[in-house]
Protein backbone atom coordinates (compact mmCIF):
# COMPACT_ATOMS: atom_id res chain seq x y z
CA UNK A 1 0.00 0.00 0.00
CA UNK A 2 1.04 3.36 -0.80
CA UNK A 3 1.22 5.10 2.37
CA UNK A 4 0.31 8.67 0.56
CA UNK A 5 -3.00 7.33 0.75
CA UNK A 6 -3.60 8.21 3.80
CA UNK A 7 -3.94 12.08 2.98
CA UNK A 8 -7.22 10.71 0.70
CA UNK A 9 -5.25 11.99 -2.59
CA UNK A 10 -6.86 11.96 -5.85
CA UNK A 11 -6.11 8.49 -6.97
CA UNK A 12 -4.48 9.74 -10.03
CA UNK A 13 -1.78 11.27 -8.31
CA UNK A 14 -1.25 8.45 -6.31
CA UNK A 15 -0.89 6.22 -9.53
CA UNK A 16 1.69 8.75 -10.74
CA UNK A 17 3.79 8.22 -6.96
CA UNK A 18 3.72 4.53 -7.58
CA UNK A 19 5.03 5.06 -11.09
CA UNK A 20 7.62 6.96 -9.44
CA UNK A 21 8.11 4.23 -6.83
CA UNK A 22 7.33 6.87 -4.14
CA UNK A 23 5.63 5.29 -1.65
CA UNK A 24 6.68 7.24 1.95
CA UNK A 25 6.02 10.34 2.96
CA UNK A 26 8.54 12.16 4.94
CA UNK A 27 8.60 14.27 7.89
CA UNK A 28 7.99 17.27 6.31
CA UNK A 29 4.74 15.88 3.74
CA UNK A 30 3.00 14.37 6.95
CA UNK A 31 2.61 17.95 8.41
CA UNK A 32 2.21 20.05 5.73
CA UNK A 33 -0.14 18.15 2.92
CA UNK A 34 -2.95 18.03 5.31
CA UNK A 35 -2.79 21.55 6.09
CA UNK A 36 -2.30 22.46 2.80
CA UNK A 37 -5.44 19.95 1.60
CA UNK A 38 -7.36 22.04 4.32
CA UNK A 39 -6.78 25.44 2.39
CA UNK A 40 -4.56 26.69 5.35
CA UNK A 41 -2.00 29.13 5.11
CA UNK A 42 1.73 27.58 5.67
CA UNK A 43 4.97 28.03 6.91
CA UNK A 44 7.22 25.25 6.26
CA UNK A 45 10.85 25.38 7.51
CA UNK A 46 12.95 22.17 6.57
CA UNK A 47 16.11 21.25 5.16
CA UNK A 48 17.24 20.48 1.64
CA UNK A 49 16.64 17.18 0.97
CA UNK A 50 13.56 16.34 3.02
CA UNK A 51 10.50 16.95 0.60
CA UNK A 52 9.64 19.99 0.34
CA UNK A 53 8.45 19.89 -3.20
CA UNK A 54 6.15 17.49 -3.05
CA UNK A 55 4.80 18.13 0.71
CA UNK A 56 3.38 21.22 -1.63
CA UNK A 57 3.03 19.74 -4.60
CA UNK A 58 1.00 17.24 -3.78
CA UNK A 59 -2.10 18.48 -1.99
CA UNK A 60 -1.59 21.86 -4.41
CA UNK A 61 -2.69 19.64 -7.46
CA UNK A 62 -4.98 17.55 -5.31
CA UNK A 63 -7.19 20.82 -4.78
CA UNK A 64 -7.24 21.76 -7.91
CA UNK A 65 -8.85 18.52 -9.44
CA UNK A 66 -10.77 18.66 -6.52
CA UNK A 67 -12.55 21.81 -7.15
CA UNK A 68 -12.09 22.27 -10.95
CA UNK A 69 -12.76 25.72 -11.65
CA UNK A 70 -12.98 27.28 -14.97
CA UNK A 71 -9.66 28.34 -16.98
CA UNK A 72 -9.39 32.34 -16.99
CA UNK A 73 -7.43 33.78 -20.02
CA UNK A 74 -3.41 34.49 -19.11
CA UNK A 75 -3.73 33.35 -15.90
CA UNK A 76 -2.71 30.46 -13.13
CA UNK A 77 -4.86 29.07 -10.99
CA UNK A 78 -1.76 28.64 -8.36
CA UNK A 79 1.69 30.43 -8.71
CA UNK A 80 4.76 29.01 -7.50
CA UNK A 81 7.70 31.59 -6.83
CA UNK A 82 11.02 30.17 -6.98
CA UNK A 83 14.76 32.79 -6.72
CA UNK A 84 16.75 30.48 -9.22
CA UNK A 85 16.32 28.92 -12.40
CA UNK A 86 17.85 25.90 -11.52
CA UNK A 87 14.94 25.11 -8.73
CA UNK A 88 12.16 26.07 -11.37
CA UNK A 89 13.24 23.70 -13.58
CA UNK A 90 13.33 21.20 -10.87
CA UNK A 91 9.78 21.94 -9.35
CA UNK A 92 8.77 21.82 -12.66
CA UNK A 93 10.10 18.45 -13.35
CA UNK A 94 8.19 17.27 -10.59
CA UNK A 95 5.40 18.83 -11.17
CA UNK A 96 5.43 16.72 -14.41
CA UNK A 97 5.63 13.46 -12.47
CA UNK A 98 3.34 14.23 -10.29
CA UNK A 99 0.88 14.79 -13.06
CA UNK A 100 1.29 12.42 -15.57
CA UNK A 101 -1.92 10.79 -14.72
CA UNK A 102 -3.56 14.26 -14.56
CA UNK A 103 -5.10 16.43 -17.63
CA UNK A 104 -3.59 19.67 -16.13
CA UNK A 105 -2.40 22.62 -17.71
CA UNK A 106 1.22 23.53 -16.88
CA UNK A 107 3.47 26.01 -17.58
CA UNK A 108 7.00 26.79 -16.65
CA UNK A 109 8.60 30.52 -17.54
CA UNK A 110 12.13 31.68 -16.58
CA UNK A 111 14.68 33.97 -18.04
CA UNK A 112 17.59 32.86 -20.06
CA UNK A 113 14.89 31.48 -23.43
CA UNK A 114 12.68 33.29 -25.50
CA UNK A 115 9.48 34.56 -23.87
CA UNK A 116 7.29 33.53 -27.21
CA UNK A 117 6.23 29.79 -26.42
CA UNK A 118 6.18 30.55 -22.56
CA UNK A 119 3.66 33.75 -23.67
CA UNK A 120 1.81 30.75 -25.98
CA UNK A 121 1.38 28.36 -23.39
CA UNK A 122 -0.36 30.91 -20.99
CA UNK A 123 -3.00 32.26 -23.28
CA UNK A 124 -5.75 29.65 -22.43
CA UNK A 125 -5.17 29.56 -19.03
CA UNK A 126 -3.25 27.06 -16.40
CA UNK A 127 -3.59 25.26 -13.52
CA UNK A 128 -0.34 25.37 -12.05
CA UNK A 129 2.85 27.99 -13.19
CA UNK A 130 6.20 28.10 -11.83
CA UNK A 131 8.87 30.58 -12.37
CA UNK A 132 11.21 33.31 -10.82
CA UNK A 133 10.23 36.57 -9.69
CA UNK A 134 11.65 38.97 -12.64
CA UNK A 135 10.19 36.72 -15.80
CA UNK A 136 6.85 36.83 -13.65
CA UNK A 137 6.89 40.57 -13.49
CA UNK A 138 8.10 40.72 -17.06
CA UNK A 139 4.81 38.59 -18.57
CA UNK A 140 2.56 40.88 -15.71
CA UNK A 141 4.07 44.01 -17.28
CA UNK A 142 3.27 42.80 -20.85
CA UNK A 143 -0.09 42.04 -19.99
CA UNK A 144 0.70 38.01 -21.02
CA UNK A 145 0.39 37.16 -17.23
CA UNK A 146 -2.82 38.08 -15.34
CA UNK A 147 -2.74 37.34 -11.65
CA UNK A 148 -6.22 38.32 -10.58
CA UNK A 149 -7.92 35.22 -10.63
CA UNK A 150 -4.80 32.91 -8.75
CA UNK A 151 -5.77 31.12 -5.70
CA UNK A 152 -2.73 30.15 -4.17
CA UNK A 153 0.53 31.29 -4.02
CA UNK A 154 3.84 29.65 -3.07
CA UNK A 155 7.27 31.00 -2.21
CA UNK A 156 9.92 28.41 -2.22
CA UNK A 157 13.46 28.77 -0.84
CA UNK A 158 12.05 32.09 0.97
CA UNK A 159 15.11 32.80 2.65
CA UNK A 160 16.65 32.81 -0.99
CA UNK A 161 14.36 35.25 -2.14
CA UNK A 162 14.80 37.56 0.16
CA UNK A 163 18.88 37.49 0.37
CA UNK A 164 18.86 38.21 -3.47
CA UNK A 165 16.51 40.91 -3.02
CA UNK A 166 13.38 39.98 -4.63
CA UNK A 167 11.21 41.20 -1.73
CA UNK A 168 9.86 44.61 -3.71
CA UNK A 169 9.22 42.20 -6.63
CA UNK A 170 7.02 39.88 -4.45
CA UNK A 171 5.03 42.55 -3.24
CA UNK A 172 3.88 43.90 -6.63
CA UNK A 173 2.98 40.42 -7.89
CA UNK A 174 0.92 39.93 -4.17
CA UNK A 175 -0.16 43.44 -4.47
CA UNK A 176 -1.98 41.70 -7.81
CA UNK A 177 -3.40 38.87 -6.65
CA UNK A 178 -6.96 38.28 -4.75
CA UNK A 179 -6.84 38.86 -1.61
CA UNK A 180 -8.55 35.88 -0.24
CA UNK A 181 -6.43 33.25 -1.21
CA UNK A 182 -4.22 30.60 0.21
CA UNK A 183 -0.38 31.63 0.30
CA UNK A 184 2.30 29.13 0.68
CA UNK A 185 5.79 30.25 2.51
CA UNK A 186 8.83 27.27 2.31
CA UNK A 187 12.05 27.91 3.52
CA UNK A 188 15.67 25.72 4.56
CA UNK A 189 16.29 28.32 7.18
CA UNK A 190 14.36 30.45 9.42
CA UNK A 191 15.81 33.87 9.20
CA UNK A 192 14.69 36.90 10.76
CA UNK A 193 13.58 38.69 7.32
CA UNK A 194 11.30 35.46 6.55
CA UNK A 195 9.62 35.67 9.78
CA UNK A 196 9.15 38.99 8.53
CA UNK A 197 7.87 38.11 5.39
CA UNK A 198 5.30 35.45 6.56
CA UNK A 199 3.94 38.24 9.16
CA UNK A 200 3.05 40.10 5.94
CA UNK A 201 1.98 38.08 3.57
CA UNK A 202 0.43 35.20 5.46
CA UNK A 203 -2.75 35.12 7.92
CA UNK A 204 -3.90 32.84 10.66
CA UNK A 205 -1.21 30.77 9.45
CA UNK A 206 0.07 27.10 10.78
CA UNK A 207 4.02 26.97 11.12
CA UNK A 208 5.93 23.42 10.74
CA UNK A 209 9.27 23.76 11.71
CA UNK A 210 12.02 20.91 11.37
CA UNK A 211 15.14 23.27 11.02
CA UNK A 212 18.76 22.24 10.89
CA UNK A 213 18.90 22.29 14.51
CA UNK A 214 16.24 19.66 14.40
CA UNK A 215 17.77 17.41 11.96
CA UNK A 216 20.33 14.67 12.91
CA UNK A 217 23.78 14.80 10.94
CA UNK A 218 24.81 11.82 12.09
CA UNK A 219 25.39 10.30 9.12
CA UNK A 220 27.90 12.64 7.73
CA UNK A 221 31.33 13.04 8.51
CA UNK A 222 32.28 16.22 8.98
CA UNK A 223 36.21 17.30 8.94
CA UNK A 224 37.46 20.84 9.09
CA UNK A 225 40.99 21.55 8.29
CA UNK A 226 42.87 24.81 9.29
CA UNK A 227 44.60 26.47 5.96
CA UNK A 228 46.01 29.87 5.06
CA UNK A 229 44.12 31.05 2.15
CA UNK A 230 47.00 31.42 -0.10
CA UNK A 231 47.19 27.75 0.30
CA UNK A 232 43.43 26.80 -0.20
CA UNK A 233 44.01 25.23 -3.67
CA UNK A 234 46.88 23.37 -2.51
CA UNK A 235 45.53 21.93 0.51
CA UNK A 236 42.09 21.03 -2.00
CA UNK A 237 44.61 19.45 -4.31
CA UNK A 238 46.16 17.50 -1.59
CA UNK A 239 42.35 16.47 0.13
CA UNK A 240 41.18 15.56 -3.31
CA UNK A 241 44.17 13.11 -3.54
CA UNK A 242 44.32 11.51 -0.06
CA UNK A 243 40.58 10.86 -0.15
CA UNK A 244 40.42 9.61 -3.89
CA UNK A 245 37.57 11.90 -4.53
CA UNK A 246 36.04 11.01 -8.11
CA UNK A 247 33.21 13.21 -7.45
CA UNK A 248 31.57 16.38 -5.14
CA UNK A 249 30.19 19.90 -4.95
CA UNK A 250 32.31 22.20 -4.04
CA UNK A 251 30.90 25.89 -2.73
CA UNK A 252 32.97 29.10 -3.07
CA UNK A 253 31.45 32.59 -1.88
CA UNK A 254 31.62 34.20 -5.24
CA UNK A 255 31.11 33.65 -8.28
CA UNK A 256 34.34 35.05 -9.75
CA UNK A 257 36.25 32.39 -6.87
CA UNK A 258 34.18 29.64 -8.48
CA UNK A 259 35.05 30.88 -12.25
CA UNK A 260 38.97 30.91 -10.90
CA UNK A 261 38.39 26.97 -8.67
CA UNK A 262 37.25 25.54 -11.96
CA UNK A 263 40.12 26.72 -14.23
CA UNK A 264 42.62 25.45 -11.74
CA UNK A 265 41.47 22.45 -11.40
CA UNK A 266 40.78 21.56 -15.34
CA UNK A 267 44.47 23.16 -15.59
CA UNK A 268 45.32 20.37 -13.19
CA UNK A 269 43.64 17.40 -15.50
CA UNK A 270 40.44 17.76 -13.46
CA UNK A 271 37.34 17.78 -15.06
CA UNK A 272 35.31 20.70 -13.08
CA UNK A 273 32.71 23.79 -14.47
CA UNK A 274 31.52 26.81 -12.30
CA UNK A 275 27.65 27.25 -12.13
CA UNK A 276 26.05 30.48 -11.34
CA UNK A 277 24.06 33.20 -12.29
CA UNK A 278 26.10 34.74 -15.24
CA UNK A 279 26.23 31.26 -17.01
CA UNK A 280 23.37 30.85 -19.91
CA UNK A 281 20.51 28.86 -19.24
CA UNK A 282 21.27 26.01 -22.06
CA UNK A 283 25.00 26.19 -20.36
CA UNK A 284 23.81 25.50 -16.78
CA UNK A 285 21.43 22.91 -17.77
CA UNK A 286 24.18 21.49 -19.74
CA UNK A 287 26.69 21.17 -16.88
CA UNK A 288 24.31 19.77 -14.44
CA UNK A 289 23.71 17.10 -16.97
CA UNK A 290 27.29 16.27 -17.86
CA UNK A 291 27.68 16.51 -13.73
CA UNK A 292 24.84 14.12 -13.15
CA UNK A 293 26.10 11.36 -15.93
CA UNK A 294 29.02 11.19 -14.26
CA UNK A 295 31.17 13.51 -17.24
CA UNK A 296 32.59 15.47 -14.49
CA UNK A 297 34.45 15.37 -11.55
CA UNK A 298 33.83 18.52 -9.60
CA UNK A 299 30.57 20.72 -9.89
CA UNK A 300 31.42 24.32 -8.32
CA UNK A 301 28.94 26.80 -7.18
CA UNK A 302 27.62 29.74 -5.08
CA UNK A 303 25.05 28.82 -2.68
CA UNK A 304 22.76 30.47 -4.80
CA UNK A 305 22.79 28.90 -7.89
CA UNK A 306 23.44 25.36 -5.45
CA UNK A 307 19.40 25.95 -4.71
CA UNK A 308 17.82 23.64 -6.73
CA UNK A 309 20.53 21.19 -7.27
CA UNK A 310 19.03 17.61 -6.70
CA UNK A 311 21.91 15.52 -7.22
CA UNK A 312 21.35 11.84 -5.68
CA UNK A 313 24.29 10.12 -4.54
CA UNK A 314 26.80 12.78 -3.88
CA UNK A 315 29.47 11.68 -1.29
CA UNK A 316 31.51 14.55 -0.34
CA UNK A 317 30.54 18.34 -0.31
CA UNK A 318 33.49 20.36 -0.22
CA UNK A 319 33.19 24.04 1.63
CA UNK A 320 36.63 25.82 -0.16
CA UNK A 321 34.82 29.02 1.66
CA UNK A 322 32.68 28.89 4.84
CA UNK A 323 28.86 30.56 4.43
CA UNK A 324 28.60 33.58 5.60
CA UNK A 325 25.69 32.39 7.45
CA UNK A 326 25.72 28.99 9.93
CA UNK A 327 22.52 27.99 8.38
CA UNK A 328 23.68 27.83 5.24
CA UNK A 329 26.19 25.24 6.01
CA UNK A 330 23.76 22.98 7.38
CA UNK A 331 22.02 23.03 3.71
CA UNK A 332 25.43 22.99 2.00
CA UNK A 333 26.18 19.30 3.43
CA UNK A 334 22.87 17.97 3.53
CA UNK A 335 23.36 17.98 0.12
CA UNK A 336 24.98 14.18 0.99
CA UNK A 337 24.21 11.25 3.08
CA UNK A 338 20.54 11.24 1.64
CA UNK A 339 17.70 8.35 2.18
CA UNK A 340 20.33 7.10 4.92
CA UNK A 341 23.59 6.92 3.10
CA UNK A 342 26.24 7.96 4.56
CA UNK A 343 28.27 10.97 3.47
CA UNK A 344 31.27 13.35 3.68
CA UNK A 345 31.33 17.11 4.54
CA UNK A 346 34.87 19.02 4.44
CA UNK A 347 35.75 22.28 5.19
CA UNK A 348 39.00 24.91 4.49
CA UNK A 349 39.20 27.73 6.38
CA UNK A 350 41.41 29.88 7.36
CA UNK A 351 42.16 32.86 9.93
CA UNK A 352 39.76 34.94 9.08
CA UNK A 353 36.36 32.53 8.12
CA UNK A 354 37.10 31.57 12.61
CA UNK A 355 33.90 33.47 13.40
CA UNK A 356 32.22 31.47 11.21
CA UNK A 357 33.06 28.45 12.26
CA UNK A 358 32.23 29.30 15.80
CA UNK A 359 28.83 30.47 14.92
CA UNK A 360 28.09 27.04 12.55
CA UNK A 361 29.69 25.19 15.78
CA UNK A 362 27.59 27.33 18.03
CA UNK A 363 24.34 26.16 15.47
CA UNK A 364 25.02 22.45 15.83
CA UNK A 365 25.90 22.13 19.16
CA UNK A 366 28.96 20.31 18.18
CA UNK A 367 32.62 21.50 18.83
CA UNK A 368 35.24 20.54 15.73
CA UNK A 369 38.25 18.82 16.02
CA UNK A 370 40.44 20.91 13.77
CA UNK A 371 42.92 19.22 10.97
CA UNK A 372 45.98 21.15 10.94
CA UNK A 373 47.99 19.66 8.79
CA UNK A 374 46.76 22.20 5.85
CA UNK A 375 49.51 24.59 7.68
CA UNK A 376 52.39 22.24 7.56
CA UNK A 377 55.33 23.53 5.07
CA UNK A 378 55.77 20.45 2.77
CA UNK A 379 52.47 20.39 1.86
CA UNK A 380 52.92 24.46 0.30
CA UNK A 381 55.45 22.86 -1.91
CA UNK A 382 53.57 20.22 -3.67
CA UNK A 383 53.04 21.67 -7.11
CA UNK A 384 50.00 22.77 -8.48
CA UNK A 385 49.27 25.52 -11.37
CA UNK A 386 47.87 28.52 -9.99
CA UNK A 387 46.37 31.58 -11.69
CA UNK A 388 48.67 33.89 -13.71
CA UNK A 389 48.56 37.61 -12.52
CA UNK A 390 45.90 39.76 -14.34
CA UNK A 391 48.85 42.36 -14.48
CA UNK A 392 52.30 41.56 -15.41
CA UNK A 393 55.22 42.64 -12.86
CA UNK A 394 56.59 46.08 -13.28
CA UNK A 395 59.43 46.14 -15.31
CA UNK A 396 59.47 50.08 -16.22
CA UNK A 397 59.50 53.33 -14.23
CA UNK A 398 57.84 55.75 -15.42
CA UNK A 399 58.08 59.55 -14.54
CA UNK A 400 55.38 61.79 -15.00
CA UNK A 401 56.43 62.59 -18.45
CA UNK A 402 55.24 60.02 -21.02
CA UNK A 403 58.29 60.21 -23.09
CA UNK A 404 60.57 59.56 -20.13
CA UNK A 405 60.38 55.79 -19.81
CA UNK A 406 63.44 54.47 -18.35
CA UNK A 407 63.86 50.31 -17.93
CA UNK A 408 65.45 48.97 -14.54
CA UNK A 409 68.17 47.37 -16.47
CA UNK A 410 69.12 50.89 -18.01
CA UNK A 411 69.11 52.72 -14.76
CA UNK A 412 71.10 50.46 -12.57
CA UNK A 413 74.10 50.93 -15.66
CA UNK A 414 73.84 54.72 -15.64
CA UNK A 415 73.86 54.90 -11.71
CA UNK A 416 77.25 52.68 -12.37
CA UNK A 417 78.67 54.82 -14.17
CA UNK A 418 77.56 57.66 -12.36
CA UNK A 419 79.68 56.27 -9.39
Amino acid sequence: MNKFETFALNKQIIKALNFAKIINPTPIQNKIIPLIINKSDVLGVAQTGTGKTAAYLLPILHNITKHNTEYKKKSCKSLVIVPTRELAIQVYDNLKIFSKFLSLRTCLIVGGVKPGPQLKSLLKGVDVLVGTPGRIMDHMNTRGLIINYTNTIILDEADQLMDLGFLPVIKKIAHNLPKKRQTILITATMLANVKDLALKFLHNYKEVNLSPKALPVSKIKQKIIRVTNSDKIVNLKSIIDKEKIFQAIIFTRTKKRADNLAKNLNKNKYKAMAIHGDKRQSQRVRILNDFKNSKLNFLIATDVAARGIDIQNIMFIINYDLPTQPEIYVHRIGRTARAGKEGVAISLFDNSELKKLRSIEKLIGKKFEVDKTGLKKNLQKETFIEEKPTKPFLKVIKNKKKSNVISIKNFKKRKKKNH
